[in-house]
């Protein structure tokens, strides 16, 4: 048995085929509800008029006095049944009503002078479904004498029967006209926004099954109104989208390219290295004082190859998490860089646990402090260095927040230049020094963004740079 669809699944045309059917219903029972209380106060007015004009009649001058039969059907012809008229303090029974004598008379009385809108639709509803017969006395002032008041009685069934005649006339007149309008609104609507929405839809559903071409980008339509605006949007997301596909292709493409020219150059470098190191025993001194630059050069190499492969293969699957000492982590980074040259503080807590993978942030940290040492001083300089106070100082501190840590690294060096904020963390973009790779820095935002982190550069000037490391505390 197939699962039976609710509103919500419905095309937008059948979904705007029912609200212009349910809101035409609603208009009727808008209209016809108080149009139905306005012909019954309408009714009893007109009746009472024309027995006050009857009165006139019957009180001029004449020779033979009426017939009670020809008054009677006088008055029929407006469904009266009894007639009287009162005058101050006098009352002149013009027609009496035909009552049976041997049972009680059900009269009901309605004042034509309460028009509250509330009574008027009650009473009206009220007689329209109502059963069998009874007489109603209505009373009410004729139009051109006010001073006077005119009680007619009539037959509930003869107003019922009207009342019945006029709901049907008007019901169908305005079902016709409301139909007619509903359906030049509903194809309207369909014309001006359903059938847009829909080949928006179908071109993003295309787009999707094959953003890579071209062809599948929207072309918009000139118009000016909201839909127009999604659609030079949505044109232009396309295109976006398109253009980023393309250039990650072509980025693929060169990334396997690189890996496999550094996976070579890996080797070669590494034969390279091993005869710098007999280099470096020669006996000429011109050799002697050439071989560590020789091999300060072969290691920058090695590790912008090692950098190119590792980047690009972080990703939240990979990682190893466990919880581990924050401290005992950045002091061992500190030892390992102790050759560089530096004042290292560590300001980490003795007892920090923290979650995360502990050899991946080694590698974060490990690189921020490296980029630090190099933006105080040059390789060179740090090479010949004989003291400390050559290159500068560098601090670690940890803090714990709202679920998260926080780990700031501090150097005394002069800042970031102006044109290295932008790109500083993209790839081959944010080196600051001449013949840099940038992958330092962006290798670093990568595996912290694995860990479902941030690393963001907190404040940079002639004091120093501050990097800031945010990582969730979860498993």
């Amino acid at each position: 048995m197939l699962p039976t669809k609710t509103f919500a699944d419905r095309s937008l045309s059948t979904k705007l085929l029912v609200l212009t059917i349910l809101f035409v219903f609603i208009a009727e029972f808008v209209v016809l509800v108080p149009s139905i209380a306005k012909q019954r106060y309408d009714w009893f007015a007109m009746r009472i008029e024309e027995a006050y004009l009857v009165s006139l009649v019957l009180e001029g001058p004449r020779k033979e006095p009426i017939d009670e039969t020809v008054l009677r059907q006088l008055f029929s012809t407006a469904n009266i049944l009894g007639v009287t008229i009162k005058d101050n303090d006098m009352k002149m029974l013009i027609l009496a009503p035909e009552i049976n004598p041997h049972g009680s008379p059900d009269i009901r009385q309605v004042w034509l002078d309460d028009r509250d809108p509330l009574t008027l639709i009650g009473e009206a509803w009220g007689v329209m479904f109502s059963k069998g017969d009874r007489l109603i006395q209505a009373t009410g002032s004729p139009r051109f004498s006010p001073d006077q008041d005119v009680d007619i009685i009539v037959s509930q069934d003869a107003l019922r029967r009207d009342l019945h005649i006029y709901a049907r006339n008007i019901l169908a007149l305005s079902l016709i006209i409301s139909t007619l309008t509903a359906g030049l609104v509903y194809w309207a609507l369909n014309r001006i926004i359903v059938k847009p929405v829909q080949n928006l839809t179908a071109n993003i559903m295309a787009f999707q099954s094959n953003p890579e071409r071209e062809v599948g980008i929207l072309v918009p339509t000139p118009r000016n109104d909201e839909i127009g605006t999604a659609e030079k949007s949505l044109s232009e997301m396309q295109r976006s989208v398109l253009n980023l596909l393309n250039e990650r292709r072509r980025l693929a493409a060169l990334g396997a390219g690189i890996s496999k020219i550094s996976h070579d150059l890996r080797n070669i470098l590494a034969s390279a290295q091993l005869m710098s190191d007999r280099l470096a025993k020669s006996d000429d001194p011109a050799v002697r004082k050439l071989s560590p630059r020789l091999l300060s050069a072969l290691d920058r190499a090695i590790t912008l190859s090692r950098d190119t492969l590792a980047f690009g293969q972080m990703e939240p699957k990979s990682l190893d998490k466990s919880e581990f000492n924050l401290y005992s982590l950045v002091d061992e980074i500190f030892e390992d860089t102790a050759a560089m040259y530096i004042f290292a503080d560590n300001q980490v807590p003795d007892d920090f646990p923290v979650i995360a993978d502990r050899t991946q942030l080694y590698r974060v940290l490990f690189n921020l402090v490296r980029n630090a040492v190099e933006a105080m001083a040059p390789p060179d300089a740090v090479e010949a260095a004989e003291s400390v106070q050559l290159v500068g100082k560098i601090t670690i501190s940890a803090v714990k927040k709202n679920g998260s840590v926080k780990i700031r690294l501090i150097d005394a060096g002069p800042g970031l230049p102006e044109h290295a904020l932008s790109d500083l963390f993209e790839p081959f973009k944010g080196s600051r020094k001449p013949g840099g790779s940038g992958l330092g820095l962006a290798i670093a935002a990568e595996i912290v963004r694995a860990h479902g982190g941030e690393l963001v550069l907190e404040k940079s000037g002639p004091a120093g740079a501050v990097f800031l490391i945010t990582l969730p505390q979860t498993q």
